[in-house]
């Protein structure tokens, strides 16, 4: 495979789906002619039928990273780098740990705590940071805005955005399970709306938005939450970036214990379901009025959906309206505020007494979906021996740390996994 006329270095964070955006740009052809040319689609481009397939937003396979790192002049590693299976060490949701899928395929597949079709997004983030090569092409479209548990901007001190201000619509809605929205449209900037406004005709496709998406200004007023709200935002996305940064810190407090930051990020999956199938059980958590609110509204729809697939016949997926993080960045704060402050006990008994309202409350509602959130490939062992139903029946707790962690069977964990007792001295809100 040829090496392209031009090359273009990687920004920090970025995606594979936006590094293909500012290349094509850069060579002023389309992003689907530059996944051809970059060994995406397969090697007859005459016998494919164009896609660019959603596993490849998370992993590629060692012949596409060569032929992809070949093409573009990349390093192997810079191509991984622009991959989501990166963050899996620290992204419980993308490690085999607590979400058992062997493949990339069935990694992306009806995972939710992913976003795949489209992405959240800052404004300002988009502008560049001023360098003449991001002033052409604009900032990075960033691999973190694709995890739901990134939900606001701290260096811009706001909420990321969903949606397009101009058509209203979900940025870069892609078709056919692509990566690429409108693959073969050459005349769009990387940071425009790339969103279809208008449904697809026979043998046409309709024209894309095509409002500019990068805001150099400051953030609207209509866009920021009360002031008590906005910090407690700011400072919790602080704390979960931190926990995703490579260099930083590996164990974080849990119930009492120090455990990986990968399952935490798990904990903090399963504890979403049990807040919204439980509510308003755990209304009390919110950090502030406002956020209490929001959830009172989003909570009610969930459960009306919930109740309408339960309904129909057939498999009913019920399930997914309690454990589908929401995309609206305010709820998703709401929520994993909530779940912090269940998972910010000083020792088990604490988190027990804290959760046994939802737990009780989840169970009358559906016992079986409540069971499922405690399952153990769900969360953290320190998590599970928290809310575990016969907590009064186990062996006392000072045995368990001296024979280190027991899971269900009966088996000891490998030492490997990394938890003991956390210190005294707390280290969330240091």
């Amino acid at each position: 495979m040829r090496s392209l006329p031009r090359g273009l270095d990687p920004l920090s964070d970025e995606t594979l789906t936006g590094y293909i955006l500012r290349l094509a740009h850069r060579l002023g052809t389309s992003p689907g002619m530059v996944a051809i040319r970059t060994g995406l689609t397969g090697r007859r481009r005459d016998n494919v039928l164009f896609r660019v397939p959603i596993r490849f937003l998370h992993d590629l396979g060692p012949e596409q990273v060569r032929a992809f790192a070949q093409s573009t002049r990349l390093a192997p590693e810079e191509v991984s780098r622009l991959l989501t299976s990166s963050l899996a060490e620290r992204y419980g949701p993308l490690s085999e740990k607590f979400t058992p899928r062997k493949s990339a395929a069935r990694m992306v597949n009806d995972n939710a705590w992913l976003l795949t079709h489209t992405p959240r997004y800052c404004p300002q983030c988009l502008v560049g940071d001023g360098s003449e090569i991001q002033q052409l092409h604009g900032g990075s479209w960033q691999r973190s805005w694709r995890l739901p548990p990134i939900f606001a901007c701290t260096k811009h001190r706001r909420l990321l955005r969903i949606s397009c201000p101009t058509c209203r619509q979900p940025v870069h809605t892609v078709e056919m399970n692509s990566i690429i929205a409108r693959p073969w449209d050459e005349d769009l900037h990387p940071t425009q709306c790339r969103t279809t406004i208008a449904p697809r005709t026979i043998g046409r496709l309709q024209p894309a938005c095509g409002a500019q998406l990068a805001e150099p200004g400051g953030v609207p007023s209509e866009e920021l939450p009360d002031v008590q709200t906005l910090e407690h935002l700011l400072g919790l996305q602080r704390r979960l970036q931190d926990l995703l940064d490579p260099v930083g810190p590996a164990m974080t407090p849990c119930v009492g214990w120090l455990i990986p930051a990968a399952d935490y990020f798990a904990d903090l999956r399963a504890l979403l379901g049990l807040v919204f199938l439980s509510w308003p059980a755990g209304r009390s958590f919110a950090a502030t009025p406002a956020l209490a609110e929001a959830l009172d509204h989003d909570a009610e729809q969930r459960h009306v959906r919930a109740r309408t697939l339960r309904d129909r016949p057939g498999k009913k997926h019920s399930s997914r309206p309690f454990t589908d993080p929401p995309l609206d960045p305010l709820l998703m704060g709401a929520v994993l505020g909530i779940a912090e402050r269940l998972l910010d006990a000083d020792d088990e008994e604490q988190a027990r007494e804290r959760m046994l309202p939802l737990i009780h409350q989840a169970s009358d509602l559906d016992q079986a979906l409540s069971l499922y959130l405690r399952r153990q490939a769900w969360m953290s062992f320190p998590l599970r021996v928290a809310i575990m139903n016969h907590f009064n029946h186990m062996a006392p707790m000072r045995q368990i740390i001296a024979r280190g962690p027991i899971p269900e069977g009966g088996r000891e964990e490998p030492k490997s996994k990394g938890y003991c007792r956390a210190p005294r001295s707390r280290l969330r809100g240091a």
